[in-house]
């Protein structure tokens, strides 16, 4: 079993490996990117013939007063000037449309792998922080994908195509002109490796942060109830200035690659000054070569810039890319097995076979299960808070995988058989229920899409539901706040229970389902509740004992070991364990 978090690291593991993956996302699209290279030339090409232009008009006609061939050198100025920006419109319309289907596929690969993942992973993660991941690292991404992968293919054919025309035009001051490029590269380079460790540790923060205030609204009753607001705004503060003081020093090193740019460009500029003036007077070169070599080493310049701001945007989206692919890459810990067994229907028969589980490899939850359960049989699970009995029906539903030991149904061993087949023969009450934001009906419906209304209404009755749903405004078709909110503890207990009857499976589990409804409540869907299980194998896990006094078999764990087993007048008879339970709960 796989321990510990998804990476947490501040440092990029592997920026190419990254990179790489992400260009499998755009590659996808090969013919719309063959589109925007093509577009990119054709902008290139306008922009570096501008400045040769520039040149004719300043040497050829503006030095001998000859307006009428400037005119038209302006005209084809205009028209050069027209088509780079249609064809910068273009690259950049078709680029967007790129990055969005691939974050789409990201967001898409993200969301079905996190479906699939099993119940240790949600166990080891914090919800903000995956929330986290699903709106700020994809948003990070998005901002820089559309823009960037288009920068860097401009950037890179300008300083080409500058690079060529400036050594044909004058060698000497194409040197000139790139003699200030390393000294800038070098700096940028230095700046940029601590940007980008900066961004991923401010991506970090942000998640933490997001963890830290989901948790505290959605447990705010809690904090109201001890009067700890004071307690957490002071927590929320501590991780709001983490991220604060990170956030600050990314920006102190990105903001600095700017004056170092215009302190180069300018020592740059003097040199081609003063180097274009001495070839000037040798005969070597025009004035107007000087204006346009001026011209191109801010050309030059420009993407150089645009790849150095680049490089630090991309630090920050290789940090969120790397979270998301994290998640991605977390290996699936209950597999289904390549040739899995068919199960169709099913008698119930459930047997757990030496079974020894641990959430972690060193400490064992429950120790040498044995339980043989014949079909139809109610079988209860008893016993301390925290001593196996939730783990022990997470096994049978195979949330979790066995450390050693087999559980079967109908004598099949149930790692065989495909989760879903498995999940479609059992039908689980829990004790934390859980409504999806829609309509009651939609809800009691989750388990049956295909049910009508008139069976929606009869589990409804089944589960004592139907008194409460009618009365609400729109009955049925009244909608359910995000998380159920806006109905009780109760109320949703009675939805999800109605939810599981609805399903009509072979197995039924029940964890603590009427803990949270009122005592005539509980009556009234116990009977509800013995009709639903006639015919069928259930497992009770119930702290109020009266609830399962007629139960086929109660079985007692303590400390994740069975230390008593049989039915209620068995273990009252015994006086043990069990005994002293139940007559804990009556003693007044």
């Amino acid at each position: 079993m796989r321990k510990g978090k998804t990476s947490t690291k501040t440092k990029i593991i592997n920026p190419r490996a990254t990179i790489k993956r992400i260009w499998g996302y755009l590659k996808k699209d090969r013919l719309s990117i063959i589109f925007v290279i093509i577009m990119v030339i054709l902008s290139i090409l306008t922009m570096v013939l501008s400045p040769v232009l520039m040149l004719i008009a300043i040497d050829d006609f503006i030095a001998y007063n000859q307006l009428d061939g400037l005119a038209i050198i302006i005209l084809i100025l205009g028209i050069i000037y027209l088509l780079s920006s249609l064809f910068n419109y273009l690259s950049g319309f078709v680029m967007i449309s790129i990055s969005e289907k691939a974050l789409y596929n990201i967001r898409k690969d993200l969301f079905n792998h996190l479906e699939l993942l099993s119940l240790s992973f949600f166990d080891k993660n914090k919800k903000g922080d995956l929330m986290s991941r699903f709106t700020n690292d994809i948003s990070v991404i998005s901002e820089t994908l559309s823009d960037a992968v288009i920068q860097v293919i401009n950037s890179s054919l300008i300083l080409i195509g500058v690079t060529i025309i400036m050594f044909v035009l004058n060698p000497l001051l194409a040197v000139t002109t790139i003699l200030t490029v390393p000294l800038f590269v070098i700096f940028v380079l230095k700046i940029s490796k601590k940007t980008g460790m900066y961004y991923k540790k401010g991506q970090e923060a942000i998640g933490n942060l997001n963890a830290y205030a989901e948790e505290r609204i959605s447990g705010i009753e809690v904090v109201k109830s001890y009067g700890k607001e004071e307690e957490s705004i002071d927590k929320f503060k501590k991780h709001s200035k983490t991220l604060k003081d990170i956030s600050i020093k990314a920006q102190l090193y990105f903001s600095l690659i700017m004056p170092i740019n215009i302190a180069i460009t300018n020592l740059g500029n003097i040199l081609i000054i003063t180097v274009g003036a001495l070839l000037t007077i040798n005969g070597q070169a025009t004035v107007g070569s000087i204006l346009v070599f001026l011209s191109y080493s801010k050309m030059f310049r420009r993407p150089i810039n645009q790849l150095a701001t680049i490089y630090s945007s991309i630090q920050s989206s290789l940090a969120g890319a790397e979270r998301i692919f994290d998640i991605i890459d977390y290996p699936i810990e209950v597999k289904d097995v390549s040739k899995p067994l068919k199960l169709d229907k099913i008698k119930g028969e459930v047997e757990f076979i030496n079974v020894n589980f641990g959430y972690t490899e060193d400490k064992l939850v429950l120790k040498d299960i044995n339980l043989k359960v014949r079909a139809g049989q109610n079988i209860a699970l008893v016993g301390p808070t925290g001593t196996g009995k939730t783990t022990f029906i997470n096994l049978l539903s195979r949330f979790y995988d066995l450390t050693s030991g087999t559980i079967t149904i109908d004598g099949h061993d149930i790692s065989q058989i495909k989760k879903s087949d498995l999940r479609k023969k059992i039908g689980i009450v829990l004790q934390d229920t859980y409504l999806f934001k829609g309509t009651v009906l939609d809800n009691v419906k989750y388990s049956k899409m295909d049910a009508t209304l008139e069976e929606v209404v009869e589990v409804c009755k089944k589960a004592q539901a139907h008194s409460f749903i009618r009365r609400l405004p729109d009955g049925y078709y009244s909608m359910v706040e995000e998380e159920g909110s806006n109905f009780s503890q109760g109320q949703r207990q009675l939805i999800s229970i109605a939810r599981a009857m609805l399903a009509d499976h072979e197995i039924l589990i029940l964890d603590e389902a009427t803990s949270n409804v009122d005592t005539y409540t509980e009556v009234a869907i116990q009977t509800g509740m013995k009709k639903l299980m006639e015919g069928k194998t259930s497992f009770i896990i119930a702290h109020r004992l009266s609830t399962i006094v007629n139960a086929s078999k109660i079985i007692v764990i303590v400390e994740g070991e069975i230390i008593e087993r049989g039915s209620h007048t068995n273990l009252i008879n015994k006086r043990g364990f069990y005994y002293n339970l139940y007559n804990s709960q009556f003693e007044n």
